[in-house]
């Protein structure tokens, strides 16, 4: 039996660090933390290691052992009253020995917060099927299970089979499965106890333009933006150096980690991960937001987190034809799935730059998909589980 407590406890396991990003893990953590006691704990990745890795797993012992903070290259965003950020030392899930190590483990550090777990936890929203986070929904007493899967493990590369054996008996044991698309839903649907599909949200605020907008300066270079982590996993590499050598009057600028290495012409510039105010300069200095993903079979169950936060922005957008994107906004974002194309369709936007019309409806439809109502739909989703009982 849970003793009461003024604020129910909530853990969040999140497959992603509390850094730089906002992502979805983050904004449904902060939203839980205004109604519950928050634990967001990072748990490492999946993926078999490479001596690639090393740079981040060193990062990862300096933030556990104290000497730096979570954020990715010293940026991180702030964590918000209600949500408390804690890092336990476990393996990434990637072999039956880190598997095994992980329960030994997870069960000390159980134990050496049993003030605050021994008698149970409100509910908990796992991102990850790994083994420490199994490990904790084993140890930790719980009255509801959620599992919010948001990317097809199975066309991941690099993740081991054990994760997706693992990924299955969740999904059987699972109160509820939340996924941002359709395509996913229908992925596991046969295997889960009970799915819904709640796509990504957006905190409209933090992407508005300021005032109205204003004409594109006529002596400015076509400037387009991506931001977010670049991998060859669902980043399209060759598309981009096409359509920066294609035009190389233009700027392109490529916000974020680049996790897989490429050689890109002068025109194209990496200013790495930013903060949300640096972020926003980038984005108001631009003409067009690209979204260049890769279509492959990972990439056919994704609808890109930052979709709702481009359309907040009130810019054009062009997208590669994912989808959930031309299924869900395909009346906002201009479709191209070559060079050509993609060129063909930023200069149709610059002509139609800041439309009026166009920008009002893209922020019109970005206000009708926040996070705000996200969570509501989720919390109605549990009070449900709970009236049915």
């Amino acid at each position: 039996m849970m003793s009461v407590r003024e604020r129910p406890r909530v853990l969040f396991l999140s497959n992603v660090a509390w850094d730089y990003l906002r992502q979805r893990h983050q904004a449904m953590a902060a939203r839980f933390g205004r109604d519950f006691e928050v634990w967001f704990v990072e748990i490492p990745g999946i993926r078999r290691l490479r001596l690639s890795d090393l740079p981040r797993i060193w990062r990862r012992l300096l933030v556990l052992c104290g000497v730096a903070d979570g954020g990715d290259g010293g940026v991180r965003e702030p964590v918000p009253d209600g949500v408390r950020v804690v890092r336990p030392l476990v393996l990434p899930s990637t072999n039956a020995l880190f598997d095994w190590c992980n329960r030994v483990l997870v069960a000390r550090w159980v134990r050496r917060h049993r003030d605050g777990l021994a008698d149970g936890v409100e509910a908990i929203v796992t991102y990850t099927a790994s083994s420490a986070a199994l490990a904790l929904v084993d140890r930790v007493p719980h009255r509801r299970l959620v599992y919010e899967c948001t990317d097809n493990f199975a066309a991941v590369r690099g993740v081991p089979r054990s994760y997706i054996e693992r990924e299955a008996r969740l999904l059987k044991r699972a109160d509820l499965t939340v996924v941002p698309s359709l395509p996913l839903a229908e992925r596991h649907r046969g295997a889960a106890r009970r799915i819904e599909v709640l796509p990504h949200g957006t905190e409209v605020e933090r992407f508005l333009p300021e005032g109205p907008g204003r004409e594109r300066p006529a002596d400015r270079p076509v400037t387009l933006i991506y931001y977010g982590h670049m991998h060859r996993q669902h980043f399209d590499f060759p598309l981009v150096e096409g359509i920066a050598r294609r035009r190389p009057a233009w700027r392109i600028t490529l916000v974020g980690p680049v996790v897989t290495g490429w050689r890109w012409p002068s025109n194209v510039d990496l200013p790495g991960p930013q903060a949300h105010a640096r972020l926003r300069e980038f984005i108001f200095r631009s003409d067009v937001i690209i979204l260049p993903y890769a279509i492959n079979e990972y990439t056919r169950c994704v609808l890109p987190a930052k979709t709702f936060e481009c359309l907040a922005t009130g810019l054009p957008i062009v997208a590669t034809p994912l989808p959930e994107i031309r299924r869900v906004l395909k009346a906002h974002v201009r479709i191209a799935d070559d060079v050509s194309g993609f060129v063909a369709e930023v200069e149709a936007a610059v002509r139609d730059y800041r439309s009026p019309e166009q920008r009002s409806d893209r922020i019109a439809e970005a206000r009708r998909q926040t996070w705000e109502s996200r969570y509501r739909q989720m919390c109605a989703w549990l009070r449900e589980m709970d009236d049915a009982r």
